[in-house]
């Protein structure tokens, strides 16, 4: 496609300024950024709207999507947010790095939530191979300890043997050297909650060594988890992110702390001292950044509350009166000095044969069947072995949100995926023109500093090349929006979008999809 677009307000993706010019698109390349007198082929007049560089989702899910030919199912919502580039494979979850000829394809199933993606992909080229054909959005991918761990080991809780670290080891080696962006742990789920502090170090060397990105769903989220055994003290989620801080320091690693949220009403006092040391780790030479959604709430699985000594058990020690009786006194405790309960949680899925939890808060099915909150949650578990989906709330707040968007080192993100099935999350229709509202109304970053924020420090953040910018010579990814307009809708396109260009092609024409395969899959260097 060749096209010129005229009389836009453009932020370049660098500069917090605007600037009135002209973007000459030819192909997939942006050919020029000035007057561009004398143009004789296809105008835009983009006259009343402000031109961006395509916003980039640094902290997504959607790797597992963009692969599978109905990926337009999936990833369209975020198309038609502005999102044009991807960063996937977070929290360990990756559909690249499985080990070939595992005998592990029952655990991938479940640690994959059920999604077909684990077994579609060979390697990091066929992954590449697969996006660009069927995806409408780029997408890079870390590489997911916690897919590899369990595609060599299962979700066992053992330690691994030499041998296995060793192909750990190579195996991240491999995929790093194909192009994957980076390592990603997820120290809160199985089986990254198992590993060691030496493996979980030995694969961030590995990273650092080749200038790639470590990123971490921390092992708690809150003042109290069951993820310590210690109720008094320093704060859990401190706890757990000196924890990557030590990883950060201990193997030079760029490090990214994942969804940095505040879970439990109790936790929000944490924020000064969260906030206190990531700028420490900075001031004493570490590279330390955190990304954020706008929301009170995020999606995550229903284990995710569960203590790891707990789901290492087997079902028939699961089910033992003084497992259940350790389980409630932990979670009790929990829950009063976090002030966060199982109203917080909401099912979004929990399978085909239970339809009638999707939407209801777990107290609202406690009372429904006339039993515990808890034992209402452990039947949600059980009854969806473990793949229910959930909405949680208490995350934080409107004014957490606020100062988390100001700071230097935040991206931002949508952490959201369209499961086509159940109670979708909101942030897939509408995280970043949420931010963009926000900005307009004075509650969150200058609309200059968010756009650079979205595009150009994200793309350099992750290593991803020649985008992010509105420069000639980088690839035309583009959203053109509304200022004065732009505001997010929870189950559908946001109002005053209205194109989206993706390496060259229109992905949204006024306000329409256009239904194309334009993304690719991108390798990091």
């Amino acid at each position: 496609m060749d096209v010129l677009i005229k009389n836009a307000e453009v932020f370049d993706g660098e500069s917090e300024a605007a600037r009135k010019a002209c973007v000459l698109v030819r192909g997939d390349t942006i050919a020029e950024v000035s007057a561009a007198d004398g143009w004789q082929g296809e105008v835009l007049d983009a006259e009343g709207l402000t031109l961006a560089p395509g916003f980039i989702d640094t902290h997504s899910h959607n790797d597992f999507y963009g692969v599978l030919p109905d990926a337009q199912r999936y990833l369209r919502p975020f198309v038609e947010q502005g999102i044009t580039t991807m960063v996937g494979g977070n929290c360990g979850f990756s559909t690249v790095g499985i080990e070939a000829e595992t005998p592990y394809h029952k655990d991938l199933f479940a640690f994959f939530i059920g999604n077909p993606a684990y077994k579609s992909v060979a390697s990091f080229a066929g992954w590449v191979e697969a996006v660009n054909a069927h995806s409408p959005v780029n997408i890079a991918c870390l590489c997911g300890h916690g897919t590899i761990r369990t595609s060599i080991h299962g979700l066992a809780s053992g330690a691994l043997s030499d041998d296995e670290r060793r192909r750990m080891e190579r195996r991240v080696e491999e995929e790093l050297e194909a192009g994957a962006a980076g390592v990603s742990f997820g120290l809160m789920y199985e089986p990254g909650m198992y590993a060691a502090y030496d493996e979980l170090l030995a694969l961030a060397k590995i990273a650092a060594r080749r200038g790639k990105i470590i990123s971490f769903h921390q092992r708690a989220l809150s003042r109290f988890s069951t993820s310590y055994p210690q109720l008094f003290g320093r704060a859990h989620n401190l706890r757990a992110l000196d924890e990557i801080i030590r990883i950060a320091e201990d193997s030079g690693a760029k490090t990214q702390v994942s969804h940095l949220i505040f879970v439990g009403r109790g936790t929000w006092n944490t924020v000064d001292e969260t906030l206190a040391i990531i700028d420490a780790a900075n001031a004493r030479g570490l590279d330390v950044a955190f990304d954020i959604y706008p929301y009170d709430f995020g999606a995550s699985t229903i284990t995710v509350v569960l203590p790891a000594w707990y789901q290492a058990l087997s079902p028939a020690q699961k089910n033992k009166a003084l497992t259940r009786l350790r389980l409630g006194v932990e979670i009790f405790a929990t829950k009063k000095l976090l002030g966060f309960g199982f109203d917080d949680i909401r099912v979004t899925w929990a399978g085909e044969d239970c339809p009638r939890y999707i939407g209801k808060r777990i107290g609202e099915i406690a009372r429904e069947d006339g039993m515990s909150d808890l034992g209402a949650y452990l039947k949600v578990v059980e009854e969806s072995k473990g793949g229910a989906t959930v909405i949680m709330y208490g995350y934080q707040n409107d004014a957490i949100i606020d100062r988390l968007s100001r700071h230097p080192k935040v991206s931002y993100m949508t952490d959201a995926w369209i499961a086509g099935k159940g109670m979708e999350n909101p942030a897939s229709f509408g995280a970043f023109p949420k931010f963009l509202r926000l900005s307009r109304e004075g509650g969150a970053e200058s609309l200059g500093a968010m756009i650079r924020k979205m595009t150009g420090q994200a793309a350099r953040r992750f290593g991803i090349k020649n985008r992010g910018r509105v420069e000639a010579g980088c690839y035309a990814d583009l959203v053109l929006f509304d200022r004065a307009r732009i505001a997010e809708k929870d189950d559908g396109p946001p109002e005053g979008l209205r194109h989206v260009i993706i390496n060259g092609e229109f992905a949204v024409r006024d306000g329409a999809y256009q239904d194309k395969a334009a993304g690719k899959g991108l390798g990091a260097f």
